[in-house]
């Protein structure tokens, strides 16, 4: 995917967050994909205890 999404949590522009994280979702069931983007931050403050997403600037 090429293009940045809109934070999945805010709704807010991702295009110059340094933390934002794309997210792949799927069902063994089927063969349909989701995509979500959202900043680390956000996405974070919405995870239940014992999740966390840390984002690594290669």
């Amino acid at each position: 995917m090429s293009e940045r999404l809109r934070c999945c949590v805010c709704g807010e522009e991702t295009a110059g967050a340094d933390d934002y994280v794309l997210i792949q979702l799927s069902a063994a069931q089927s063969p349909a994909t989701q995509w979500l983007g959202a900043h680390a931050s956000h996405l974070n403050s919405v995870l239940a205890r014992g999740f966390q997403v840390e984002v690594h600037l290669m």
